[in-house]
């Protein structure tokens, strides 16, 4: 046993090591390591990059306004201002174009041959071509693709919709396009391509379709959503296909800790709602199950899992069952004028008003609850992760975010579900 852990040890520190050597080799997060083939060859070498910690939590929570944002230029993906300045008065419609389109003193400091470019008409140059160029849906036409060749699919896809008499392009369509099409005349090695194009899995008909149903606020996040909402649906399915194969006169593990976790909630329903109404112990279990997985599923390693109830929409939708659940259930026991005549008659209820905001105010509370705790541990994991460079893992934070809060808040959120049933049907 000694042995194993000693080995464990090696392993660990080699692992520290190597990461190590990756960050200093990469000069922090100011470049990329590049392995990989390119024309054939094999290539391993040193890239520009830029790390940003707002810009990585946009990506990992807002994907698709870090989709927006990386359509627009920005200054650190400008490796030589030089040549990129010199670039603007290429000798073709598009840049002449764009050169008209800045302010004069801008222009005059480009065609000076030795221009002094300071932070702040640096930034301004940026400004003035985002405004004016990028964002502009009327700069390009659709002549521009007899100056382009070898487009992408996206590309090509964007300027057939520009031939047509009626486009469908969206706001953010002509920014990309316009951005692909500067970026065509100035060489990568003064500026960096545009990155995160619009594509679910490679595909951007796919990216279409749930923009189509979703809105282009909200395309990707919804994909990425819905797809870890199928897993965690998955990964129920299974483990109730497994404890039920593996039932048995004697237990195995995991039948013991469901059967504790199932009589643990049982004495729960039995001591709020009664011993007659035990029929509720499935639903609340399934309720504490559920949550708990998608608290869990953030925990696996690896890229795109997330928890679901870092969305808000997925607490909500389930706080709005919960309190359908109770008012469904006060009905059955009460009958329909039993329960609402405490919320519709002001004579016997003067305070019914009151009543009303506190049943939606019930919703909000046991659903934000879920949400702020959920999001604000994934935030700080982020935020710890990026000041230790992701050298070392924050195993503790990982700990008590992902398994110790995420446990609790499910058993919170259960508990107040049974909590509400037996305030209403306690008469």
């Amino acid at each position: 046993m000694a042995k194993k852990k000693g080995n464990l040890r090696w392993v660990f520190l080699i692992f520290i090591l190597i990461e190590l050597a990756l960050v200093l080799i990469s000069s922090g997060f100011n470049k990329k390591l590049e392995i990989g083939f390119d024309s054939g060859k094999l290539v391993f070498r040193n890239i520009p990059g830029h790390y940003d910690l707002q810009d990585k939590i946009t990506e990992d929570f807002q994907r698709d306004e870090f989709l927006v944002k990386n359509t627009r230029l920005h200054l650190y993906e400008i490796h030589d201002f030089q040549k990129f300045t010199e670039s603007l008065t290429m000798d073709n419609p598009f840049m002449n174009k764009a050169f008209s389109v800045i302010n004069e003193g801008l222009q005059n400091n480009i065609k000076n041959s030795d221009p002094i470019w300071n932070y702040s008409n640096k930034t301004e140059l940026i400004n003035e071509l985002n405004k004016n160029v990028i964002g502009n849906q009327k700069f390009y036409e659709a002549k521009f693709k007899d100056y382009i060749k070898d487009v992408s699919p996206e590309t090509d896809y964007y300027l057939t919709e520009l031939a047509k008499a009626e486009s469908n392009l969206t706001p953010l369509d002509h920014a990309r396009l316009n951005r692909i099409i500067f970026e065509k005349f100035i060489p990568e090695t003064i500026l960096a391509r545009q990155e995160y194009l619009p594509g679910i899995y490679g595909s951007y008909k796919a990216y279409q379709i749930f923009r189509t149903l979703f809105g282009e606020a909200s395309a990707l996040g919804a994909f990425y959503l819905i797809r870890m909402l199928f897993i965690v649906d998955f990964i129920f399915i299974l483990l109730v296909i497994f404890l039920k194969k593996s039932l048995s006169g004697k237990p195995s593990k995991g039948q013991l800790i469901m059967e504790m976790i199932y009589n643990t909630f049982e004495e729960f329903v039995s001591d709020t709602l009664g011993k007659d109404k035990l029929h509720f112990t499935p639903y609340i279990v399934t309720i504490f199950l559920f949550i708990w997985i998608c608290n869990m599923v953030g925990l696996i390693p690896i890229p795109g899992f997330m928890e679901p109830t870092r969305n808000i929409n997925v607490p909500l939708g389930i706080g709005i069952i919960v309190i359908l659940v109770v008012h469904f259930t006060a009905i059955r026991v009460k009958g329909i004028w039993g329960h609402f005549e405490h919320y519709l008659n002001p004579i016997k209820n003067p305070l019914a008003a009151l009543d009303i905001v506190s049943e939606f105010s019930k919703v909000i509370s046991i659903s934000f609850r879920l949400f702020g705790n959920i999001l604000g541990g994934a935030i700080i994991i982020v935020v710890v992760s990026s000041l230790v460079s992701y050298i070392v893992l924050p195993v503790g934070l990982n700990l008590f975010f992902g398994i110790f809060v995420g446990t609790v808040q499910a058993f919170v959120f259960t508990m107040l579900a049974l909590t509400y049933i037996g305030v209403e049907i306690s008469e």
